[in-house]
């Protein structure tokens, strides 16, 4: 394990010390968004990084070896709702010329929406990171034998040296590289499991069972529980569009990215592009599962997240066993780097208006770096508030986007398309589809993939019947 840790401190100081190469901080702009100068393949590679937690690297392949790939239904829904931002929602960014995705906001309805809706992306942040931060120590601290407290410790520091010197060009960069190593970490798990059976990866694959490869499925012949309860091709494509329609074009943890491009052009092919990395990606991770279970012989776990780990640690040899542990500290860093970097530019333009204030660059600048050394210390906190990763808060966490997303995706494209919606309309059609959802989550089994729809109709159709309201009363 000495050999392992020693892997894992190598990568933390190689990934920070290109970090710091390329830091940017001369300005507020160049802190938070590269003085808009950071090339789109980049920014493509971040976006995926950005999204893709070290949950992703354990959870995916886990889903693999347990229902098979029926979750790759999801990803061709995710890259409709890229295609939906790049056309209707980027332009407008970039012809408004935005410091961050809510100043949208302000400039269509009014500051208090901008304000109200950045406090919403603030709360869904931080608590979802946090709890994602956490349960990304359990697997940690299995493996490697520490108290959670330190591998959270160890995770936010080594992540918050480069985002406080770096910004965001250090953050983008970084996260290119740590998808390159925790995608070359998985194509090296499926190289292992090929090498213990002594096959080709033609041998291996063809003992897959046919069942685990079907990954289409109609949602057909089941009901409306079937239908709307499981992954099926309407729930991918429909309930994955409308997730990233409002994560890729609302939440600034990655619409911020993409306004560190050049120019609109840029923007599009880094957001498309995004996409289809994504499919690749999944499908990799997927591949990966299916490549333990012939392995394993589909022997039975407790957890299906329990898969990876164990593969980890008793089918790996010393050396690439830290190396995989060093691929799910880059998926958990470039994931928390981003989260930091985004809650502290929305902090410090939203709400305190720093671009604003009649002061030296160079004093913007280490407010802006307080407000990141603030925000990891307030993820890292809330993260060792939990104890038990089977709380039910975890699952609460990790599907609070969802609950929240609807109502950010309806306001925004009130403020592309409708008209006649002042700031009361538009924070009331939010409010509504967030309360919805989340009575929704609580008191039915809808599956949680449309959860973002029901709450962006919601949004809607409340934010439409108050604007007339609102107009009939004042007349």
């Amino acid at each position: 394990m000495t050999i392992d840790i020693a892997v894992i401190l190598s990568y933390i100081l190689i990934i920070n010390i290109v970090g710091i190469r390329f830091s940017g901080g001369t300005s507020v702009r160049d802190y938070f968004l590269g003085n808009r100068s950071v090339h789109w393949g980049l920014v493509c590679l971040s976006i995926v990084a950005t999204e893709t937690s070290s949950l992703s690297f354990i959870s995916i392949p886990g889903l693999a070896y347990a229902s098979g790939t029926g979750f790759l239904q999801i990803t061709f829904g995710y890259l409709l709702g890229r295609v939906l931002v790049a056309a209707f929602l980027l332009p407008k960014y970039f012809q408004g010329e935005y410091e961050t995705v809510y100043e949208f906001l302000q400039r269509r309805f009014g500051r208090a929406s901008r304000k109200t809706v950045s406090v919403i992306f603030h709360v869904t942040r931080l608590f979802a990171d946090s709890v994602r931060l956490f349960a990304t120590a359990i697997p940690l601290t299995v493996m490697i034998g520490w108290d959670y407290r330190l591998s959270l410790a160890v995770i936010g520091a080594a992540t918050f040296i480069y985002t406080f010197y770096g910004g965001i060009r250090a953050v983008i960069v970084t996260d290119a590289l740590q998808l390159v190593l925790y995608l070359f970490c998985v194509g090296l798990g499926v190289w292992c499991v090929m090498e213990e059976l002594s096959l080709s990866f033609a041998g291996a694959f063809a003992l897959i069972p046919a069942a685990d490869l079907a990954f289409i499925s109609t949602g057909m012949g089941g009901g409306a529980a079937k239908l709307f309860g499981s992954y099926n091709l309407l729930t991918g494509i429909i309930g994955g569009a409308f997730l990233s329609f409002a994560s890729h074009g609302t939440d600034h943890l990655l619409v911020q990215r993409v306004l560190a491009c050049r120019d609109i052009v840029s923007a599009r092919k880094a957001m498309v592009a995004s996409g289809f990395v994504v499919i690749a990606q999944i499908a990799l991770f997927l591949l990966f599962g299916l490549f333990i279970k012939v392995l394993l012989e589909a022997r039975p776990f407790a957890s299906s997240d329990s898969v990876v780990p164990y593969f980890i640690v008793n089918h790996l040899p010393v050396g690439l066993r830290g190396l995989m542990l060093a691929g799910i500290f880059a998926a958990a860093m470039s994931t928390l780097s981003s989260s930091i970097n985004s809650l502290s530019s929305s902090t410090a333009l939203d709400l305190f208006r720093l671009d604003e204030r009649a002061i030296p660059e160079r004093k913007k600048v280490v407010v802006a770096r307080c407000i990141s050394l603030f925000w990891t210390l307030a993820i890292i906190g809330v993260s060792m508030l939990f104890h038990d990763s089977k709380n039910p808060l975890v699952e609460v966490g990790l599907s609070i986007a969802s609950v929240t997303y609807g109502g950010m995706l309806g306001i925004f494209l009130l403020g592309r398309f409708a008209t006649g919606i002042d700031d009361r309309a538009a924070l009331s059609g939010v409010f509504a589809g967030v309360a919805t959802v989340t009575a929704v989550m609580v008191f039915t089994g809808l599956f949680w993939l449309w959860y973002v729809a029901v709450g962006f109709f919601v949004c809607v159709a409340v934010a439409l019947a108050a604007g007339r309201a609102f107009s009939w009363g004042l007349r």
